[in-house]
């Protein structure tokens, strides 16, 4: 943050005999080498704040502030002056320290407190390093002044112009015991970037493959921290048929506790490494380093030396994630999906929707098809994935009147929004707690309030870590000044596209690893939080979601019709695998809200989805048939249904009639092989004479959904010449009997003449007779 003044030399001349003596006590700067520039804008001068020991200034320690002059004018820069110079009064208010930061407050500054020459020349392009010390013995803070921040500023010049930039020193007395803490917690969101879900679509790969490094770096970078999650599901997605990987020996199986190594210790599961992390410090190194110390800060560079620019054709662009190598493999993402549910054990998670959906987008549907499947798949994989998340706890990435309403309804307990959108009504002396309650025609609802600009001071790209570290200091040293007694709780939430830049993740291990130097300051959970009571001061809310090309109702609709389709399957298959998964992911992230300004992303997406749904209902066909002839009041229609999938398919066949003369009331189950084919026999009944089309349908058992496109063939349908044939058969056979019969009664009564009879022998006697 630079200043710059017109020429004064006269006044720069005074200034430097007055403080001579002060510069011959403390001694001259410490010179460093020239550095090429990285920061400064073309045609100025740039001064940073690039580190300060302690971050909170104690009795007894000498203070270090280091930084750089960049030059990016034409002219050489001839051993310019370093002043450093600090407020005499500590600022009453937020507001007050805002007057400071952006150069509008000048009053109340003392003396100059160091003044020095560089001891080198700044030429035109180049950076250079210096360092000003207090030693403890001269400190300004003699006697008993009041403890908190103080604005401090340093101040560049030659050839009678100048440029500053300004920062906070807090000083905290020994002697001085705060009876209230301010209790601070962070919530960190982890989810993909729009850029992530660009890449993962490129590469036809899970969103997780290609986030896993940000993710990772991020969760390394607050390991040892109490910072609270919020967990995106669609991270813990994996691929078909892979499962997260066991614990390795000795580690901890988080549901159960510290595991043995075997050597009489436990090990804590937050010192084991995930895929990707790049710290090789050992955690019970008793050594103290500060964590603003680029020498002693991990992954740090020197302040003397340039980082090379992301933007070389050696860097992909940050947060791109179109580096292949970049990119975990299908079979190393379980070790991360592992990992990330094993330092979740560690912290309060907030369950984000699956993909981060748009909660205005969801709230305007009357559809709820999509948002009822996605909460089930994000129930299950928490579930699955042991995940324990914090109940009914909604952090939607932006709000209106509806949504909230629609979230009061829906009886969640607590939902997180930014302050500035719940604003109090009446003008307060102090920071109120993140807590309080808010009135919507839905109902009411619990609301946990980040402080914006406490939470934007972490990520603040035109401060350096060290000046960001020192503005959140500062912020919550003031909040507890304004009200000593009153222990207040306030939330500080980080953006979602967090770790984009490669920097960010030390960045942000650099601020909140040295929270604990401040005596004032108490780091705790999420739960805490929530469990605070509502504050009584009055709010208005005043949500409005940003502009964007958002899914309309029609859109989510049909995305509901195209789910119903594929989740059919689900049922169906004895081994969905693939076959479902990748559209169910694809068609469930449609409404992400890192896709609203990315709608190539998002067509390309649900695109792709619903090509599969349609290329799977034409996995299963019916063969087609000749025309059927019925001549029976009741009979069996045989059906030919054809399976290419490489699964097993279980499926209800169902006949649907054109016309009430053919009655076709019940579905016969059937599974027909993986690539193979199944004839069956469905039970129909005729009403009355005519000829009838007949759609076959080949439907899920679960739900009736069809899962095959229709087909259908003509039935002759005539059960009257089954009667009349058996009629006219009874006739022909009843002709025939009577015939018959008349014939016999005709030949039993003729009567033959006498001489016609055949003559009887003559009887003889025979030896018995004899």
């Amino acid at each position: 943050m630079t200043r710059r003044e017109p020429r004064a030399i006269r006044v720069r001349a005074v200034l430097a005999a007055c403080l001579l003596g002060i510069l011959a006590a403390l001694g001259p700067l410490a010179p460093a080498a020239t550095v090429p520039s990285a920061t400064a804008a073309p045609g100025d001068v740039t001064v940073e704040i690039t580190g300060m020991t302690p971050a909170v200034l104690r009795p007894g320690l000498d203070l270090v502030v280091t930084g750089t002059i960049t030059n990016e004018t034409g002219e050489v820069l001839t051993d310019p002056t370093v002043r450093l110079r600090m407020q005499s009064r500590v600022p009453e208010s937020r507001n007050s320290l805002d007057r400071w930061l952006e150069g509008e407050a000048t009053a109340g500054l003392v003396s100059t407190l160091t003044l020095a020459n560089l001891g080198q020349d700044v030429a035109p392009g180049a950076s250079a390093a210096f360092t000003v010390s207090i030693p403890s013995d001269q400190s300004p803070f003699g006697g008993s002044p009041a403890w908190g921040p103080r604005g401090i500023e340093i101040v560049v010049s030659d050839a009678g112009e100048t440029w500053r930039t300004r920062s906070e020193l807090l000083w905290y007395p020994e002697t001085l015991e705060t009876t209230a803490r301010t209790e601070v917690t962070v919530l960190l969101p982890l989810t993909p970037t729009a850029q992530e879900w660009a890449a993962a679509t490129q590469q036809d790969v899970l969103v997780g493959q290609v986030a896993a490094p940000r993710i990772t770096a991020l969760v390394e970078a607050t390991r040892d921290l109490p910072v609270a999650w919020a967990l995106d599901p669609v991270l813990l997605e994996l691929p078909v048929g892979s499962e997260p990987t066991g614990a390795e020996p000795g580690e901890q199986d988080p549901t159960t506790g510290p595991a043995d190594d075997g050597a009489g210790e436990t090990t804590d599961p937050a010192t084991v490494d995930p895929p990707g992390a790049t710290d090789g410090t050992d955690p019970t190194d008793p050594t103290p380093t500060d964590p603003t110390d680029p020498t002693t800060t991990p992954g740090a560079t020197d302040p003397g030396t340039e980082p090379t620019p992301s933007g070389t054709p050696t860097d992909p662009a940050p947060g791109s994630g179109a580096d292949p190598d970049a990119i975990l493999t299908a079979t190393d993402l379980p070790a991360f999906v592992q990992s990330l549910a094993a330092a979740s054990a560690q912290r309060d998670v907030v369950a984000l929707s699956y993909a981060d959906a748009d909660a205005v987008t969801l709230a305007e549907s009357e559809d709820t098809t999509i948002a009822d499947a996605a909460a089930d798949r994000a129930a299950r994989l928490f579930e699955e994935r042991e995940v324990v998340v914090l109940d009914d706890v909604i952090w939607p990435a932006a709000t209106d009147a509806a949504t909230l309403e629609a979230i009061a309804r829906s009886g969640a307990q607590t939902v997180v929004l930014p302050a500035d959108e719940v604003p109090t009504t009446g003008d307060l002396t102090y920071t109120p707690s993140g807590r309080t309650e808010i009135s919507t025609s839905g109902g009411e609802v619990e609301a946990a309030l980040w402080d914006g600009p406490l939470s934007r001071s972490l990520t603040d790209p035109d401060l350096t870590a060290v000046e960001a570290r020192q503005s959140f200091l500062a912020q919550t040293a003031v909040v507890t000044r304004e009200r000593p007694n009153d222990a207040r709780g306030l939330l500080a939430a980080l953006p979602r596209d967090l770790g984009a830049d490669p920097g960010d993740a030390e960045r942000l291990r650099a601020i909140l690893g040295s929270l604990a130097e401040a005596p004032w300051l108490e780091v705790t959970s999420l739960r805490s939080l929530l469990g605070r009571s509502a504050g009584t001061e009055g709010r208005s809310v005043q949500v409005s979601a940003p502009e964007g090309d958002r899914l309309t109702g029609a859109e989510l609709r049909r995305l509901g019709e195209t789910w119903t389709s594929l989740d059919a399957f689900n049922d169906v298959l004895a081994e969905p695998g693939a076959l479902t998964n990748a559209p169910a992911v694809g068609l469930l992230s449609a409404p992400a809200t890192a896709l609203i300004e990315r709608t190539q992303i998002r067509s390309t997406l649900v695109d792709g989805a619903t090509a599969a749904v349609a290329d799977l209902l034409t996995q299963i066909s019916v063969q087609a048939g000749s025309s059927v002839l019925l001549i029976s009041d009741a009979s069996e229609v045989p059906v030919t249904i054809d399976n290419a999938m490489d699964a097993d398919a279980s499926v209800v066949v169902q006949l649907d009639p054109s016309d009430p003369r053919l009655r076709a009331d019940d579905g016969v189950a059937a599974t027909i092989p993986a690539n193979g084919t199944t004839t069956v026999r469905v039970p129909v009944t005729a009403v009355a004479s005519g000829d009838v089309t007949v759609e076959v349908l080949v439907l899920a058992a679960e739900d009736g959904t069809s899962v095959a496109q229709p087909s259908s063939f003509d039935v002759r349908v005539r059960p009257d010449w089954e009667s009349t044939g058996l009629t006219a058969a009874v006739v022909v056979l009843g002709v025939a009997f009577v015939f018959g019969l008349i014939r016999t009664i005709r030949k039993g009564g003729r009567r033959y003449p006498p001489e016609a009879a055949e003559p009887r022998p003559a009887a003889t006697d025979t030896e018995d007779d004899r």
